[in-house]
């Protein structure tokens, strides 16, 4: 006799680090062996060395990775095992309005999910109301690895799952940042009657690019290009050799400190002030420290780069058949000096814009960044529905 296959649920989950993996993440920052580097060097080229060890000087003397850990655990956080891999999300839930979807909260790299924590709660809370879920992307975190390479498209599936089978959500929004607003994106292209909107901060060129014909949108392109030979090194090496990158990163957290801390700074909001003093101002560092602890304290550095070749698996650049998200697509732009939001024009070609919102503040992180703007912005997307 057959038995019905079981539904998957949601497990309420502690995330707590191992504290041998903290001991020994603590002695290898101490223990760092600075290599000399040229008079003068600053961010030119690369992570500008006063600021890193401003930053790595917070670490060691006034970080505490335990109470990160136990404000996190203030908060719902569940894992669900959906296609054979543990997924941990943060579970929030409103009041009142239980009628209306859901939101679906997904970060980039090496973004995490600290991320939105603070927009969550603003979004879970008021006469606006409505339940939201926050989860950390396969291999990232506390949520498990696939066992082969996995795409920003696979990762849409398992997060559709997520969200309708073990949540029970008929409808939901998605929004997402770097890595999220892909994946959102597949979440509108391939499960339309599911997905009610995209939200997104961050248009990927491989999807428009070969739409660019307009010379605004031709200029668009030229300068993304140009922009990305010089901050590109990063996508070239977790695209074509992630496993190396994985290798030097894994086990150094000076080094992914700085591999993380050279792109906050690079793709942060250029209104925020000079780079050197914002970083080394206690609140900033302490954010890019949480942020680089989350994966070392998990053990997640490699396994968080297979996203990185995972998309150039599934299949040539745009959508299939030259097709375009026509779900509702609501795009925040934001002053992000390397991914500078495309033309309108652009962007319609393949997604299907009802809200185009210039954001007065931020950079590539607007979760971090400008918080309540960000929560705004979705909640009027969202609006009554």
């Amino acid at each position: 006799m057959s038995t019905a296959p079981t539904t998957p649920r949601a497990t309420p989950f502690t995330p707590r680090a191992d504290q041998k993996i903290l001991a020994r993440i603590e002695r290898r920052v101490a223990e760092f062996e600075w290599p000399k580097v040229p008079a003068g060097a600053g961010w030119e080229l690369g992570t500008d060395p006063a600021t890193l060890q401003a930053v790595v000087e917070h670490w060691i003397k006034r970080f505490d990775w335990r109470a990160e850990e136990e404000k996190l655990n203030r908060l719902p956080n569940f894992l669900a095992r959906v296609g054979g891999i543990d997924l941990h999300f943060i579970h929030l839930r409103a009041a009142a309005n239980q009628d209306r979807p859901p939101i679906l909260l997904l970060h980039g790299w090496p973004g995490s999910i600290f991320e939105y924590v603070e927009v969550a709660s603003r979004l879970s809370e008021g006469p606006q109301a409505r339940d939201v879920v926050v989860v950390s992307l396969p291999g990232v975190g506390w949520s498990g690895a696939p066992e082969k390479l996995m795409g920003p498209r696979a990762m849409a599936a398992l997060m559709h799952q997520l969200l309708t089978e073990v949540l029970g959500y008929r409808r939901y929004y998605a929004h997402g940042a770097d890595w999220g607003s892909i994946i959102s994106a597949w979440l509108g292209f391939d499960h339309p009657d599911a997905c009610t909107g995209v939200h997104m901060t961050m248009a990927s060129p491989r999807f428009i690019a070969g739409a660019a014909t307009a010379p605004e949108e031709q200029q668009w392109l030229a300068g993304f290009r140009e922009r990305f030979e010089d901050d590109g090194a990063y996508f070239r090496l977790q695209t074509s050799r992630p496993l190396t990158a994985g290798y030097a990163l894994s086990d150094n957290p000076v080094g992914l400190l700085a591999w993380m801390l050279e792109k906050f700074a690079a793709w942060g909001d250029p209104a925020a002030g000079d780079k050197r003093d914002l970083y080394q101002a206690p609140e900033k560092a302490a954010l890019v420290i949480r942020n680089a602890m989350l994966y070392l304290a998990t053990g997640s550095v490699a396994t968080s780069m297979w996203i990185y070749r995972g998309l150039a698996t599934e299949g040539p650049p745009g959508y299939p058949g030259g097709k375009r998200v026509e779900v509702p697509v609501a795009f925040a732009a934001t002053r992000d000096p390397v991914f500078v939001p495309p033309p309108r024009s652009l962007l319609e070609k393949a997604y299907n814009v009802t809200r185009w919102t210039e954001l007065p503040a931020g950079g590539h992180f607007p979760g971090y960044d400008v918080p309540q703007l960000l929560a705004d912005d979705i909640a009027a997307f969202a609006g009554g529905t």
